[in-house]
């Protein structure tokens, strides 16, 4: 696990010498990040040899992802994770039943997030569409109505899980701009795709551009960055599953992007994020593959007592 450089600093005090060595390993490290934080803070990552040796392993598993299960039942069950995490309470039996006309709000969290899903997976996001998707995401449910202003937001919104606010998101007429930095970064930045997928994932948050719904479309647009990258297979992932599970450190890494001063520079850390949306990633992906194989031999016993039947010629 990540520990910030705050962690480490208290360690530092308490005499352990192994957090003096990690803070200069630390500063070694440091990647520049192409995008601005508030109050001119500059972002950065490291990239620790945990990262790289859990991105050797996402790669491997990447290659293990099968087509077994089907695209629509991985995007519904990741659709009411994803709603879940923001306070539906429903299930995917109830959603799938009243999918047409749904009789809920938490139904119609659900519903949306597999429309905006498919909606992204087979156009791409943009900065002309975006405001598009989220219309999706939160029609007929939207909190805050009173803020969605004509593209992003126009008042104050804050980030919190259920006893604590994590974030105060920059103020509305800096979003654009913060936003405009993500087409360049994505696109010219060389770090490797999960780690970008990641950073992205992150700053979207940070900035929070939408009155409401901004959990549910970054999980979107992840998954849809990641899909029009070439990794196809993205599709059979149920990630929000994955980030559902371990939502205690959702929270706890989006508050960990600390402050640090070097050099006379404010720096901010997105590596508490980027470490555990890597952990989330290969998490998943593990568990896909565990499902693929049950559900594999679920099909080959099947198939057998179908032969035993006669029911498939040999």
């Amino acid at each position: 696990m990540y520990e910030t450089f705050e962690t480490l600093k208290i360690k530092e005090k308490a005499g352990i010498e192994e957090a003096v060595q990690e803070q200069k390993l630390r500063k070694e490290q440091m990647q520049k990040i192409s995008l601005q934080g508030m109050g001119e803070a500059e972002c950065y990552i490291c990239i620790t040899a945990e990262m790289k040796q859990r991105l050797s392993v996402i790669e491997h598993l990447y290659q293990s992802i099968s087509s077994r299960q089907k695209v629509q039942e991985i995007i519904l069950l990741d659709a009411y994770h994803s709603a879940t995490i923001e306070g539906a309470r429903t299930t995917v039996d109830k959603v799938r039943h009243a999918f047409d006309a749904p009789k809920t709000k938490d139904d119609q969290m659900v519903v949306n997030t597999v429309r905006a899903m498919n909606y992204a997976y087979r156009h791409g996001i943009n900065g002309e569409n975006i405001r598009m998707l989220w219309e999706m995401v939160v029609k007929d449910v939207c909190e805050n109505e009173r803020l969605a202003g004509e593209k992003y937001r126009s008042g104050m919104v804050y980030v919190g899980s259920r006893d604590r606010m994590i974030h105060t998101p920059p103020h509305p007429e800096k979003i654009e701009c913060m936003l405009q930095q993500l087409g360049p970064f994505l696109a010219q930045s060389q770090e490797n795709i999960w780690i970008k997928a990641a950073i992205f994932h992150f700053y979207f948050v940070y900035v929070h551009p939408f009155c409401d719904g901004n959990g549910r479309v970054i999980r979107i647009l992840t998954n849809a960055y990641l899909y029009q990258s070439g990794l196809k297979k993205v599709r059979y992932l149920p990630l929000s599953r994955t980030i559902n599970q371990r939502l205690n450190g959702y929270y706890h890494t989006l508050r960990d992007a600390e402050i640090l001063y070097l050099n006379g520079k404010k720096w901010m850390d997105f590596t508490p994020f980027v470490d555990y949306f890597l952990e989330c990633v290969e998490a998943c992906m593990i568990a896909s593959v565990r499902e693929d194989i049950s559900l594999g031999a679920n099909e080959e016993n099947i198939l057998k007592r179908m032969q035993k039947k006669g029911i498939v010629g040999l």
